[in-house]
């Protein structure tokens, strides 16, 4: 049953604002974060960067568990999960669905680039925050960040003894248990171990009785970090993290937009998937918590990492050193006949191994300024392959009966990635008050790249498979011509400026210039193109200028911002207009994204906070005339593509945002109690390169609220989550090429309630 949403956010409102009226108030106030968007330590008031800023704190809260669930409290950012690559966009920018790109967006876990997209997919662990530095961040962070970057920092050892045990227990059969241990081991050495376990049954019902609700899944992470600090003048850190997780529901795709007849999503040259589908159980095909999914949908994410830092303080300033090595193993199932019934499967696998080292030369800040000189070098291997096991229908085209010929296909991609960049900055002190930084960063990027799309057996003969048991090996070889090698290179200087005016001691104007870079290369399925799937490098000039404040009642920042992008790289899905086999290709499309940005807290009262966080975010293309149709609309008159020009980007809302009042009060008995309530909004955006109608995502809004007892050691809470049950999809994606239209859709999670407990030692 639906909830009366006007009723139910009055009530919640209500319910928040009392909280501030009891007889005792808690004095509370606004606090700075210490950042290191820069690669130095500073208050996120003092830095030259539009920051969004998720504290350990608000994350354990708010139960963000994943990467996933960070964009349901950050306007301007979309992170979607459900095709081979995780898509995450900001401003309107990101990588599309494509698992040879690289990212636009990139992720770094304390200061080390994740160069795989599935590498933050797991359970994020015992952190200290989650910086959200929005715009081009290619000096300090490198050429894969164009759009911006996510700066994830876990927690360091403690001085101090301490010990923790937290659980979860929430909708949808979500259980989450953490401990975490910290403290001094001896006089030169101190430790942090953490722990978390974490299981889902799903919100996405199977009607498949033998299947499993989507997201079935179950996996724990663990860390160690030890530093090493007997030395005045050195200290080492040395972290290892292990991830596992198990999967069984494959990628929850439902159906939507399903005729009565069952027609209206056809899958590509073969049958309509509706109609297929309506052989499975209790099938529908509508945007719904329910979908048709078959069993045996086995995946897992593996991922190891080892890092060591070591800071050393010599006559001119500090060095620090980062050499990191990670491993990721993932297998991902899934079905193309968005059904239980047994017609068309596959498997995605990759393995992917990354070394990276950094050196970076800060100085010592002086009456004149402050300098830093770095080196980075990261290779990275990837090999990635696409088992695609389909059983043929009985009788071409006409009968829904699934018979016993089948095929069996394989797309094997190996890429071997090598970067490496110098960069430097230097900071003038012009005045007290003024002050400039110039910033360079060069970089080179190599490439290798082989890959080919092979079929291994037909009509019965070569190969057989079962149900998802379709991991296949490859027998070609580059001597037979069975596979394409093909090698991409590319060298780029990107300079960046930042102004800095600082009124008197809480307020600071600033005014940036950046020009960033993110290397081309090969798409992962494109040796069946003329130009074997070749796409070109992309580059931007961002501007931004800005204003942040604080007092003793409130901070706030505000910043208007105007990027520029040369040949920003588009992934589309093609479905020929002859009915033949789809394929993406890669466009280098201009587009401009601009905007304001606002961030606002405000104490109303001794016990209540106010938080805003608000983007306008204006985002297009600036020409794009080759544009893929969507079904029905004719093409530009001698071509067979439409004109985009002028339209959004993709998941470039025109208005989000997030409200929120938090309030804490203490009781009577000695009792803390906390609460907080937020509804986070957002316009329509696309999903989608055709801009087909149904690919549209409507505006929506969620609302979150939460209550929290506390008293000495230990913590229980409530915690409801779209709490007015909206329906909202992250992804989803056309299934057709002819004149019916359908859609596939992963839907987003469901209203959640759940109980927290924390205990300290």
């Amino acid at each position: 049953m639906k909830i009366n949403k006007s009723y139910f956010f009055n009530g919640l409102m209500s319910l928040a604002l009392m909280f501030s009226f009891t007889t005792i108030n808690a004095q509370q106030s606004i606090e700075e974060v210490v950042v290191t968007a820069t690669l130095k330590e500073q208050s996120e008031l003092d830095t030259p960067i539009s920051i969004d800023i998720l504290t350990g704190e608000i994350m354990a809260e708010n139960n963000i568990m994943t990467m996933f669930d960070i964009s349901d409290r950050t306007p301007g950012i979309n992170i979607s999960k459900g095709t081979f690559s995780n898509k995450v966009y900001m401003r309107g920018v990101g990588a599309g669905p494509n698992q040879s790109f690289d990212q636009s967006v990139g992720q770094f876990v304390d200061g080390v680039y994740q160069g795989r997209s599935w590498t933050t997919a797991g359970v994020l662990l015992d952190m200290e925050r989650v910086e959200i530095l929005k715009g081009p961040q290619t000096t300090y962070f490198g050429n894969n960040a164009i759009g911006g970057a996510l700066s994830f920092i876990t927690k360091v050892p403690t001085d101090e003894s301490e010990s923790s045990i937290s659980a979860t227990f929430g909708s949808h059969g979500e259980k989450t248990i953490a401990a975490i241990r910290s403290g001094r081991v001896s006089d030169g050495l101190k430790a942090r171990f953490a722990f978390q376990y974490h299981e889902m049954d799903g919100w996405l019902k199977n009607t498949n009785p033998a299947g499993d609700n989507y997201p079935n899944k179950d996996g724990f992470n663990m860390r160690t970090t030890l530093v090493w600090d007997s030395s005045d003048d050195m200290e080492a850190k040395l972290k290892i993290d292990l991830g596992r997780l198990d999967t069984s529901s494959g990628m929850g795709w439902q159906q939507t937009n399903c005729l009565a007849d069952g027609s209206g999503a056809d899958i590509t040259f073969i049958i309509s998937t509706c109609k297929l589908g309506l052989g499975a159980p209790d099938f529908e095909g509508l945007f719904d918590d329910r979908y048709s999914g078959s069993e045996g949908a086995f995946g897992h994410l593996d991922s190891d990492s080892i890092v060591l830092e070591i800071k050393k303080t010599i006559g001119m300033g500090e060095l620090t050193s980062i050499t990191s090595n990670q491993k990721i193993d993932a297998e991902i199932p899934g079905e193309s006949d968005y059904s239980s019934r047994d017609f068309f499967h596959w498997l995605h696998d990759e393995t992917s191994e990354q070394f990276s080292q950094e050196l970076r030369l800060t100085s010592e800040a002086t009456d004149n300024g402050q300098w830093m000189i770095g080196f980075y070098y990261q290779n990275t291997e990837t090999a990635n392959t696409m088992n695609i096991g389909r059983y043929y229908v009985a009788e071409w085209g006409a009968s829904l009966g699934i018979g016993t010929a089948n095929l069996a296909l394989i797309r094997p991609m190996e890429i071997d990635d090598t970067t490496m960049s110098i960069f430097a900055t230097r900071t003038f002190y012009i005045s007290e008050k003024l002050h400039l930084t110039a910033g360079v960063r060069h970089t080179d990027v190599e490439k290798d790249y082989i890959r080919t799309t092979t079929t291994l057996g037909i009509n019965g003969t070569g190969y057989t498979f079962d149900d998802f048991n379709i991991k296949f090996t490859h027998k070609g070889s580059i001597a037979d011509g069975t596979l394409q090698a093909n090698s991409y290179s590319e060298s780029a200087t990107t300079p960046s400026l930042m102004l800095q005016y600082f009124k008197d001691e809480n307020s600071m104007f600033y005014a940036t210039y950046s020009d960033g870079f993110k290397a081309g290369g090969y798409e992962a399925l494109g040796t069946a193109l003329a130009n074997n799937g070749a796409y070109e490098s992309e580059g931007v000039d961002a501007y931004e200028i800005g204003y942040k404040t604080s007092n003793e009642k409130m901070k706030a920042s505000m910043n208007y911002f105007n990027s520029k992008y040369d040949g920003n790289q588009l992934s589309s899905y093609i479905y020929p207009p002859d009915g033949g086999a789809p394929y993406n290709t890669i466009s280098n499309v201009p587009s401009t994204n601009k905007g304001f940005e606002v961030e606002l807290s405000y104490l109303l009262s001794d016990s209540v906070i106010a938080d805003l966080s608000f983007t306008k975010l204006d985002a297009t293309y600036d020409d794009y005339t080759g544009g893929t149709c969507a079904v029905g609309v004719t093409p530009v008159a001698g071509t067979s593509s439409c004109d985009y020009t002028g339209l959004p980007l993709l998941y470039a809302a025109d208005n989000s945002g997030l409200f929120s009042l938090t309030s804490e009060n203490e009781m009577s008995n000695g009792m803390m109690r906390k609460s907080s309530i937020s509804i986070y909004w957002t316009d329509d955006v696309w999903h989608n390169t055709d801009y087909d109608p149904n690919s549209k995502e409507d505006g929506f809004s969620k609302i979150d609220a939460r209550v929290e007892f506390s008293k000495d050691d230990w913590k229980i809470s409530i915690l409801g989550k779209n709490l007015t049950d909206e329906y909202t999809s992250n992804w989803n994606q056309q299934t057709n090429y002819t004149n019916q239209t359908g859609q596939f859709s992963i839907l987003d999670r469901t209203r959640s309630i759940a109980v927290q407990f924390s205990k300290d030692f």
